[in-house]
Protein backbone atom coordinates (compact mmCIF):
# COMPACT_ATOMS: atom_id res chain seq x y z
CA UNK A 1 0.00 0.00 0.00
CA UNK A 2 2.81 2.31 0.99
CA UNK A 3 3.81 2.58 -2.73
CA UNK A 4 0.34 2.90 -3.93
CA UNK A 5 0.25 5.54 -1.95
CA UNK A 6 3.46 7.06 -3.07
CA UNK A 7 2.23 6.84 -6.86
CA UNK A 8 -0.48 8.79 -5.62
CA UNK A 9 0.92 11.39 -4.21
CA UNK A 10 3.64 11.97 -7.11
CA UNK A 11 0.96 12.02 -9.77
CA UNK A 12 -1.45 14.26 -7.80
CA UNK A 13 1.62 16.78 -6.84
CA UNK A 14 2.28 16.62 -10.67
CA UNK A 15 -1.07 17.82 -11.37
CA UNK A 16 -1.18 20.29 -8.95
CA UNK A 17 1.84 21.55 -10.58
CA UNK A 18 0.46 21.66 -14.31
CA UNK A 19 -2.75 22.40 -14.07
CA UNK A 20 -3.99 21.87 -17.63
CA UNK A 21 -4.52 25.07 -20.18
CA UNK A 22 -8.01 24.44 -20.65
CA UNK A 23 -9.82 27.06 -23.11
CA UNK A 24 -12.47 28.80 -21.12
CA UNK A 25 -15.87 27.85 -23.01
CA UNK A 26 -14.57 24.17 -22.26
CA UNK A 27 -13.72 25.30 -18.70
CA UNK A 28 -16.98 26.91 -18.53
CA UNK A 29 -18.92 23.78 -20.64
CA UNK A 30 -17.67 21.84 -17.63
CA UNK A 31 -18.64 23.35 -14.93
CA UNK A 32 -22.12 23.88 -16.38
CA UNK A 33 -22.61 20.30 -16.39
CA UNK A 34 -21.18 19.47 -13.23
CA UNK A 35 -23.15 22.13 -11.35
CA UNK A 36 -26.80 21.08 -13.62
CA UNK A 37 -25.42 17.26 -12.61
CA UNK A 38 -25.58 18.20 -8.64
CA UNK A 39 -28.72 20.23 -8.96
CA UNK A 40 -30.76 17.92 -11.27
CA UNK A 41 -30.06 14.47 -8.66
CA UNK A 42 -30.43 15.22 -4.85
CA UNK A 43 -28.60 11.63 -4.18
CA UNK A 44 -25.23 13.42 -6.40
CA UNK A 45 -23.26 15.36 -3.02
CA UNK A 46 -20.23 16.20 -5.82
CA UNK A 47 -18.54 15.65 -9.22
CA UNK A 48 -15.20 15.80 -10.70
CA UNK A 49 -13.96 15.60 -14.55
CA UNK A 50 -10.27 14.41 -15.41
CA UNK A 51 -8.22 12.99 -17.90
CA UNK A 52 -7.19 9.54 -18.36
CA UNK A 53 -3.90 10.92 -17.12
CA UNK A 54 -4.93 11.96 -13.62
CA UNK A 55 -5.16 15.83 -14.20
CA UNK A 56 -8.40 17.44 -12.56
CA UNK A 57 -9.80 19.82 -15.63
CA UNK A 58 -13.25 20.55 -13.74
CA UNK A 59 -14.74 19.74 -9.79
CA UNK A 60 -17.40 20.33 -7.59
CA UNK A 61 -15.88 18.56 -4.58
CA UNK A 62 -16.29 19.53 -1.00
CA UNK A 63 -13.13 21.59 0.08
CA UNK A 64 -11.49 19.35 2.26
CA UNK A 65 -11.29 16.69 -0.58
CA UNK A 66 -7.53 17.69 -2.51
CA UNK A 67 -8.71 17.41 -6.21
CA UNK A 68 -5.66 16.45 -7.41
CA UNK A 69 -5.57 12.78 -5.35
CA UNK A 70 -8.95 12.16 -6.38
CA UNK A 71 -8.07 12.61 -9.65
CA UNK A 72 -5.07 10.49 -9.96
CA UNK A 73 -6.98 7.53 -7.71
CA UNK A 74 -9.99 7.66 -10.12
CA UNK A 75 -7.59 7.56 -12.80
CA UNK A 76 -6.18 4.59 -11.70
CA UNK A 77 -9.13 2.74 -10.73
CA UNK A 78 -10.73 2.98 -13.90
CA UNK A 79 -7.98 1.85 -15.66
CA UNK A 80 -7.52 -0.80 -13.58
CA UNK A 81 -11.03 -1.58 -14.74
CA UNK A 82 -9.94 -1.73 -18.05
CA UNK A 83 -7.76 -3.78 -17.75
CA UNK A 84 -8.96 -6.26 -15.98
CA UNK A 85 -11.66 -6.17 -18.43
CA UNK A 86 -9.59 -6.51 -21.69
CA UNK A 87 -7.65 -9.50 -19.71
CA UNK A 88 -11.21 -11.22 -19.59
CA UNK A 89 -12.24 -10.37 -23.22
CA UNK A 90 -15.40 -9.21 -21.94
CA UNK A 91 -15.24 -5.18 -22.96
CA UNK A 92 -14.81 -1.73 -21.78
CA UNK A 93 -16.55 -1.07 -18.31
CA UNK A 94 -19.33 1.08 -18.11
CA UNK A 95 -18.24 2.42 -14.80
CA UNK A 96 -16.57 1.73 -11.32
CA UNK A 97 -18.74 1.79 -7.89
CA UNK A 98 -17.13 1.89 -4.62
CA UNK A 99 -19.88 1.73 -1.97
CA UNK A 100 -19.01 2.60 1.15
CA UNK A 101 -21.50 3.26 4.22
CA UNK A 102 -20.80 6.96 4.34
CA UNK A 103 -21.59 7.55 0.58
CA UNK A 104 -20.98 5.95 -2.81
CA UNK A 105 -18.49 6.97 -5.90
CA UNK A 106 -19.19 6.00 -9.39
CA UNK A 107 -15.83 6.51 -11.47
CA UNK A 108 -17.05 6.54 -15.87
CA UNK A 109 -15.88 7.47 -18.91
CA UNK A 110 -16.49 10.89 -20.61
CA UNK A 111 -15.15 10.68 -24.24
CA UNK A 112 -12.01 8.91 -25.26
CA UNK A 113 -9.16 10.60 -22.85
CA UNK A 114 -11.73 11.82 -19.70
CA UNK A 115 -13.89 10.57 -16.92
CA UNK A 116 -16.46 11.43 -14.25
CA UNK A 117 -15.99 10.73 -10.88
CA UNK A 118 -19.44 11.12 -8.98
CA UNK A 119 -20.04 11.29 -5.17
CA UNK A 120 -23.80 10.08 -3.75
CA UNK A 121 -24.77 10.30 -0.83
CA UNK A 122 -25.18 7.27 1.42
CA UNK A 123 -28.46 6.42 1.41
CA UNK A 124 -29.02 7.24 -2.59
CA UNK A 125 -31.12 4.88 -4.54
CA UNK A 126 -28.00 4.22 -7.43
CA UNK A 127 -30.27 4.15 -10.10
CA UNK A 128 -30.83 7.62 -10.20
CA UNK A 129 -27.58 9.15 -9.73
CA UNK A 130 -26.01 6.83 -12.20
CA UNK A 131 -28.61 7.10 -14.97
CA UNK A 132 -27.67 11.19 -14.39
CA UNK A 133 -23.92 10.26 -14.22
CA UNK A 134 -24.10 8.78 -18.11
CA UNK A 135 -25.72 10.99 -18.94
CA UNK A 136 -23.57 13.36 -18.26
CA UNK A 137 -20.63 11.65 -19.16
CA UNK A 138 -22.03 11.32 -22.99
CA UNK A 139 -22.39 14.89 -22.96
CA UNK A 140 -18.92 15.33 -21.73
CA UNK A 141 -17.54 13.54 -24.45
CA UNK A 142 -19.49 15.44 -27.10
CA UNK A 143 -18.60 18.76 -25.68
CA UNK A 144 -14.80 17.85 -25.92
CA UNK A 145 -15.17 16.88 -29.26
CA UNK A 146 -17.52 19.60 -30.59
CA UNK A 147 -14.63 22.26 -29.59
Amino acid sequence: MDQLSQVIDKVSHDSAEHDPEISRVIQAGLNNMLDELIEDCGDIVGAMVSGADGIAWADRLRPELDRHRFAAMSSALLALADNLMRETNDGTPRNVMVESDAGNIFIMHAGDSLLLTVFTRAEANLGMPLAHARKTAEEIGALVIET
